[in-house]
């Protein structure tokens, strides 16, 4: 910086520059200079208060800054602090969708199996108790702590010496039989069975309405196995004006060739058309008979395309009545001109018979009123609440105890009755019904569905007092005594049974034993002695009886008819018999001329047509009782194209009037495919609980023309059937044995422990029996026979037996002194030995677990309990078999500990590298054997 300096004279002093170069100064120089520079700078601040003031300013900004940076700290703290919040929730969020998955993986590894080891406690409170698994909430099995309490509390009293301690009481295990509906619902699904009953069980997942009491019930749809209210398309299909029955078509007016079933067969390329003739005064009509009334409030309708849409509906009127003469207008309805399918909606609160769609109008523009058709047209109804009752089953006797299961949507009830007068309303699922006050056998369920609400599947279980699992008691009072006893958990293993069942089929596997366990569902013979067995057939799994001697079509006065006629007369008329020989050939008639015994290559003695398909028809005056159906296709044996056909079998049922399918469509490996006996014959066994007296067979054609030689009905055998088992190995003479069967109608089981020499009659099933009891020889093999009523079908049949090494046992201590010295309330405990483990104060105990025989070998999670008893008992859980607790157990490398104690599925075996191939390629090589593995499904290099 450069100051000048004026001053007051003419003297002018040297500027700081000249100063500078002067040398030194003294200090009054200075001084004198300042002075001067003080005097010019008058009241303005100096330059070190300058400095000083910046300085003041530097220091405040940064006690500003300071308080910024404070208040950033602060708000960090916070971020911080919610992010930790935030990352706790998440973890805790993951935390719970993994309980959750291992919820849904425990309830759905307990469907699989039930794996039950449980011991009860000796008086050393220390004891270790092996128990169940947990139930769906995760709560400890509910049969442990009933059993527990029962110990304590019920089996005998403290004071009395045993007097009066003798009154056991029910500990039910109610989870099983839930699970063993639960999984038969899923079996009835895959296999789309009807209702049916097994034993002390009925079940019926709605594959159709053949479980439903339909005069007590209200209107309701089945859609996909569901029953449920809504607006839902009435699905009538026609093939002629009264088939199916109950329907019936009828139209005013109607073009050769485009009669008015056909607007409504489903099949678009068909049509209704009237034939121009002059209609009623109103126009023409078409109707149809609905049989029951019906709440219609949509119909759908496909119009004709003829001419650019002139003959297409244009407007038409929808009518009901209730008698068929009374009508009231419904809707009046205009339709686009256009090949499209439109919906017309409306309002409709009244159930009617008859709906038809009168004064019918076209496009044309010159007698719109006389031409006119559509291709398709559905109806839909509305259903509101459905009250559903199933028919009655017969129980046999009145049941002191019914458990009830559903699955369904909303607020569904159920009311239950045994007489089909006296209701329970409003039942209980899922819990043990106490129905000893109610009367009769017939048991029935009424479920109450909700306009918003659905019913899946739906079934039930009855006890009397033989079938329910008692706790063993104390008998009468006395001196020291005691005694072993079997304990077996019937429920559970008939359960395992039923798994064992369930199994086969779905395996497609004959008769099994493994271990102790023996089960057959007839997939094949391979476990019936047919040389001893009687008057029997199977029949897509299920043993029936047998088919008789053959029916005479002349003797049953039949007459047959073809819906194509044949090659040499398109007549569809039902013919009269003709016996062989004087019929023409290819006629209709051949077909039941009663000469099946033709030879192949023959050329005169079948019916024959071309075309696409055919329906072949059977009918006589009289009903029979028929139990086979034999179809003939020996013909020319595909010469000149007269080939093999799919086909499938119908008969009509009588109380209905429809057509029921007897066999599924028979789809041929090839037009030259003759079949599995090698003569073009095909045997189909049917087991009807009605009469017919009318038999149709559908057949496609595979060639250039159909043929059918014969068709057979074949009468009952005159005998029940009886059923014998081949002989089942026994490694050891059995003491108790527990027999299973699924079954309709009515059975009895004899049983032979002597290789089929002598038999014990009507041993119960169910139950496990003690076989001292009965007299039998002594041999290795035991044989099963089963002896069925003239109308009973065998689904299934298995048993599980024990050795003395083998059976389940408790030891009753009964009387003694007043009640024992016990820890807790000083009750009288029982010792429980099941699976060879006891109670005892020696710890730890080792247990050599035999998995049951199960389709995936899953298990549900097993647990390790202890009790200890005092004011306040309770269990405790040492573990559960998780995954980090896995170090905790000796097990060999077959076992998985992953929250289940299960075999493992997938298995890593290391390669061993070999040779080096002169591509530059290396051989890698593993030992594998295979006798370690019931099979293999796939080996996967990583």
């Amino acid at each position: 910086m450069s100051v000048r300096i004026t001053r007051t004279g003419t003297e002018v002093v040297l500027d700081h520059n000249e100063l500078a170069n002067k040398g030194k100064r003294t200090h009054a120089e200075i001084d004198s200079y300042l002075q001067e520079l003080d005097d010019a700078r008058e009241n303005k601040p100096s330059l070190q208060d300058k400095f000083r003031e910046l300085k003041d300013k530097d220091a405040e900004q940064d006690r500003q800054l300071d308080a910024v940076k404070g208040a950033v700290s602060t708000f960090q703290t916070g971020l911080n602090t919610l992010s930790s919040a935030v990352s706790a929730a998440e973890a805790k969020n993951q935390t719970q969708d993994l309980r959750l998955s291992q919820v849904e993986q425990k309830n759905a590894q307990q469907d699989q199996a039930i794996l039950k080891l449980q011991s009860d406690v000796s008086s050393n409170p220390n004891a270790e108790v092996v128990a169940a698994r947990r139930d769906r909430d995760g709560k400890i099995f509910p049969s442990l702590k009933a059993r527990l309490d029962d110990m304590q509390g019920k089996i005998g009293s403290g004071g009395g010496g045993g007097n009066n301690g003798g009154a056991s009481s029910s500990s039910f295990d109610l989870q099983t039989p839930i699970n063993i509906l639960l999984n038969t619902f899923r079996d009835a699904e895959t296999h789309n069975r009807p209702a049916y009953r097994q034993n002390n069980m009925y079940v019926d997942v709605f594959s159709d309405s053949s479980g439903i009491d339909n005069e007590r019930s209200s209107y309701f749809a089945i859609i996909n196995g569901t029953v449920s209210p809504g607006l839902y398309d009435t699905n009538i299909i026609m093939s002629s004006p009264t088939e199916p029955a109950p329907y019936h078509v009828t139209s005013s007016s109607e073009t050769s060739g485009y009669p008015g079933w056909m607007g409504i067969n489903g099949n678009l390329t068909d049509s209704f058309y009237t034939d121009g003739a002059a209609p009623p005064t109103e126009g023409h009509w078409w109707q149809i008979d609905f049989f029951v009334p019906k709440i219609i409030t949509k119909v759908a309708i496909r119009a004709i395309g003829i001419s650019a849409g002139q003959y297409g509906l244009a407007t038409f009127t929808l009518q009901g009545s209730q008698d068929n003469t009374n009508w009231t207008d419904l809707y009046v309805g205009s339709h686009a001109n256009t090949g499209s399918e439109l919906e017309h909606s409306f309002t409709n609160t009244s159930a009617y018979r008859y709906y038809r769609l009168a004064k019918l109008r076209s496009y044309r523009s010159a007698n719109p009123v006389i031409y006119t058709g559509w291709h398709e047209i559905k109806f839909y109804e509305i259903i509101d609440a459905v009250t559903l009752v199933t028919k009655a089953v017969n129980v046999g006797r009145s049941p002191k105890k019914i458990i009830t299961t559903a699955e369904y949507t909303d607020a569904v009830t159920f009311d239950l009755t045994l007489d089909g007068t006296t209701w329970v309303n409003n039942i209980d699922l899922n819990k043990l019904l106490d129905t000893s006050s109610l009367k009769g056998t017939n048991l029935q369920l009424r479920a109450n569905i909700p306009a918003t609400g659905s019913l899946k599947s739906l079934g039930f279980t009855w006890y009397d007092d033989s079938m329910l699992v008692e706790m063993p008691g104390k008998e009468g009072g006395g001196g020291d005594r005691s005694s072993t006893k079997p304990l077996v958990d019937v429920v559970a293993a008939t359960n395992i049974l039923r798994n064992a069942y369930r199994t086969l089929e779905r395996e497609n596997q004959g008769a099994s034993v493994r271990h102790n366990l023996y089960a057959d569902c007839f997939k094949d013979t391979s476990g019936i002695n047919e040389f001893k067995s009687e008057s029997f057939q199977i029949t897509n799994g299920t043993v029936t009886k047998s088919a008789g001697a053959v029916y005479k079509w002349q003797t049953l006065g039949v007459q047959t008819a073809s819906s194509v006629g044949d090659y040499n007369n398109n007549n569809s008329s039902y013919r009269p018999f003709k016996a062989n020989g004087a019929t023409p050939i290819y006629s209709v008639e051949k077909i039941s001329d009663d000469n099946a015994a033709v030879s192949p290559g023959g050329y005169s003695d079948y019916w024959l047509q071309s075309g696409t398909s055919a329906d072949l028809f059977m009918k006589w005056v009289t009903p029979v009782e028929v139990s086979k159906i034999i179809l003939w296709m020996n013909g020319s044996s595909g010469q000149n194209g007269h080939d093999y056909c799919d086909h499938q079998i119908f008969v009509k049922n009588p109380s209905t009037g429809s057509w029921e399918a007897v066999t599924p469509r028979i789809n041929l490996a090839s037009k030259n495919d003759k079949g599995v006996h090698g003569d073009g014959s095909w045997h189909y066994p049917v087991n009807l609980d009605y009469l017919i007296n009318e038999v149709k067979v559908t057949v496609w054609n595979k060639s250039t023309y159909m043929t059918v030689t014969e068709v057979q009905i074949l009468q009952a055998s005159d005998k029940n059937p009886v059923m014998v088992s081949k002989p089942i190995p026994l490694a050891k003479t059995p003491t108790h044995l527990l027999l299973d069967a699924e079954y309709e109608g009515n059975i009895s089981i004899d049983l032979s422990l002597d290789g089929g020499t002598t038999f014990t009659a009507g041993v119960p099933l169910n139950q496990l029996v003690d076989l001292s009891t009965f007299t039998f020889l002594p041999s290795n093999s035991l044989v099963i026979r089963a002896n069925l009523s003239d109308k009973a079908v065998l689904n299934s049949i298995g048993c599980i037996w024990y050795d003395k090494d083998t059976l389940p046992t408790y030891t009753d201590t009964v009387g003694g002194s007043p009640g024992g010295n016990v820890p807790g309330n000083g009750n009288s405990m029982i010792q429980v030995e099941k699976y060879g483990v006891i109670a005892s104060s020696v710890s730890p105990v080792e247990v050599n677990i035999t998995i049951p025989y199960t389709f995936d070998y899953k298990l549900p999670p097993i647990e390790v309990l202890k009790f200890a008893p005092g004011e306040q008992n309770y269990t405790l859980e040492i573990v559960s078999f998780s995954s980090n607790e896995a170090t905790n157990f000796d097990h060999d490398n077959y076992m998985e500990l992953d929250g289940t104690l299960r075999l493992k599925t997938d298995y890593s075996i290391e390669l061993t590298e070999g040779v080096v191939l002169p591509s530059g390629n290396i051989v890698y090589s593993l030992t594998l054997d295979v006798n370690q593995y019931s099979s293999i499904e796939k080996i996967k290099v990583n």
